[in-house]
């Protein structure tokens, strides 16, 4: 037994878009994903501050081997990525300095335009 759903123009484009996004999410995440796997290298480095110590992430660019942190990563993605927004490329990076991110999915639900 089949059933028919009847939906009206804007049910469907709201489900077009719902079922756009997720598709474009997964792909901009593998693509960034890919190119921090190609040349960065996630390192946790130890900073002193105020007499007392804090770990924090740092990059390592493999072409020089000099080290970067996440702000000056950031700063150079949104430059090289500017078609995604902010946050969606904050918790790219964050996510892919702590190895969560399978199958092209964030460990957070972030659109990909702020």
């Amino acid at each position: 037994m089949s059933k028919k759903i009847i939906i009206n123009e804007s049910q469907l484009a709201r489900l077009v878009n719902v079922l756009t996004e997720s598709d474009v999410r997964k792909v901009r995440v593998r693509e960034i994903e890919a190119d921090l796997n190609k040349n960065y290298e996630a390192q946790t480095v130890t900073n002193r501050k105020g007499g007392e110590y804090f770990e924090d992430a740092g990059f390592i660019i493999k072409a020089d081997g000099t080290m970067t942190d996440g702000k000056g990563l950031y700063k150079y993605l949104s430059m090289k990525y500017d078609d995604v927004g902010k946050e969606f490329l904050k918790q790219v990076i964050r996510d892919w300095a702590d190895g969560s991110i399978e199958d092209g999915m964030l460990s957070s639900n972030v659109t990909v335009d702020d």
